[in-house]
């Protein structure tokens, strides 16, 4: 492995998480594995060996710059390492399958959309057998690493399209700044020096005021002042998009495109103002006004990448990361212990009358607990899980409890458990 590739950041992490999947598949064979656990983990094992030699470099070995504009490297060895934790799932006992199951919920909230019905389908699998909790966690794992590393794809499609549009309005300014400078009549940026007369002799240029002739360098300042004004609208716009992980250097790319393109803007803008296109303005009076304007075109190309800009940011915030919203606690809590186990625990009834003491020495009664409220927010998509309306405890200005129902033998009902079955 190079020096150069030791230092991206996407390796260590795919190294990292090699070892650490393969120390949990040594401790899994040192309690035991089953024959289909077996199979399971000599797969796992070699799919973390093709991981690691996709993030070594090892294989496969595509070129430097086509491993970087195809992300072959990344792609395989991410691919592989998400199929070896799909896998990872027949290995797991039962108590670590439990523990999987909130976080593999959580994944589902970020990867899935909310209407798709295998997120939750994975929600109810508490108290569900172990070969169906296996079965039913592996697909959907494997679900939520494809749409992963599909989101990836159409971030790396992006960024290999925006570097284009960036080569060729690159290409493009070069092509005119070469004929130009050999005859700077073809693309004339200067303006009379009297108020706008057509047959003034002295001009206003970028290069200077009240000069005789255009100047091959009047192209290459505008161009300069171009690039200024677009470097200034990339380090404005690349403060507002959130900063990623990933290895697709998303804001790079856009930077790389309003650069050039705030040159392209800046002859064009300054062309369009010499021919009267914009309404009210014609001549530019100065160097000054001719450079301020040169400067606001360069900046002005932001009117056109703000959609890219809008469009990169969409696809930042759709990939998932550690700081993504994950599952409500009361729901997660759900999934591990099984809708059977997530019951509220029976209150405490209040002492009925009749059972008190009757030596004239009657205890009075302990203030009733003010009841706690506690709110717990779900997402839009989840269903809310019943919960039994509280108790009231306290006695109405009669003395009398609306929620004393007395049964046949004149008893009083366990509370949460109905008429009639109380024994």
């Amino acid at each position: 492995m190079t020096e150069r590739r030791r230092r991206k950041v996407w390796v260590h992490h795919v190294v990292v998480s090699v070892r650490m999947m393969q120390t949990r598949l040594d401790v899994a064979e040192a309690r035991g594995l089953g024959p289909d656990q077996q199979a399971a983990a000599h797969g796992v094992r070699r799919l973390l060996d093709k991981a690691r030699d996709a993030a070594n470099g090892v294989d496969p070995k595509p070129g430097p710059l086509s491993d970087w504009w195809s992300g072959g490297l990344v792609e395989a060895a991410y691919q592989n390492l998400h199929g070896a934790k799909v896998e990872m799932v027949e290995v797991y006992d039962e108590a670590d399958l439990a523990a999987e199951i909130p976080e593999i919920a959580a994944r589902t909230h970020q990867a899935l959309r909310q209407d798709d019905p295998r997120r939750r389908s994975v929600e109810r699998l508490g108290g569900r057998p172990l070969a169906l909790q296996r079965a039913y966690l592996r697909h959907a794992l494997q679900d939520c690493y494809d749409a992963m590393d599909r989101q990836h794809e159409r971030l790396r499609s992006f960024r290999n399209i925006v570097l284009v549009l960036a080569m060729f309005i690159t290409a493009l300014v070069g092509i005119t700044v070469v004929a130009v400078w050999g005859k700077p009549s073809i693309l004339p940026l200067c303006f009379p020096a009297n108020g706008g007369d057509p047959t003034a002799i002295l001009l206003n240029c970028p290069t200077g005021q009240n000069v005789a002739a255009e100047s091959p360098g009047d192209i290459l300042v505008v161009g300069l002042l171009g690039l200024l004004g677009g470097a200034l609208a990339a380090a404005l716009s690349i403060r507002n998009l959130r900063g990623t992980s990933s290895p697709y250097d998303v804001p790079v790319a856009l930077a790389f495109l309003k650069v050039p393109l705030g040159a392209y803007t800046a002859i064009l803008g300054l062309i369009a103002i010499q021919g009267e296109f914009i309404p009210g303005l014609s001549s530019l009076d100065s160097q000054g006004q001719i450079l301020a304007y040169a400067l606001l075109l360069g900046f002005a190309q932001q009117v056109f990448t703000h959609s890219l800009d809008v469009r990169a940011q969409s696809l930042l915030e759709a990939l998932p990361g550690k700081d993504s919203p994950t599952v409500p606690t009361a729901t997660a809590t759900a999934i591990a212990t099984g809708p059977e186990q997530a019951q509220p625990a029976p209150r405490a009834s209040a002492v009925p009358s009749q059972y008190a003491p009757t030596n004239g020495s009657t205890p009075a009664a302990p203030p009733a607990a003010a009841a706690t409220q506690v709110t717990i927010e779900l997402p839009p998509d989840a269903e809310p899980e019943y919960q039994p309306p509280p108790i009231d405890l306290t006695e109405d200005a009669d003395g009398t409890d609306d929620n004393d129902v007395v049964q046949d033998d004149d008893s009083m009902p366990l509370p949460n458990v109905p008429v009639g079955d109380h024994r």
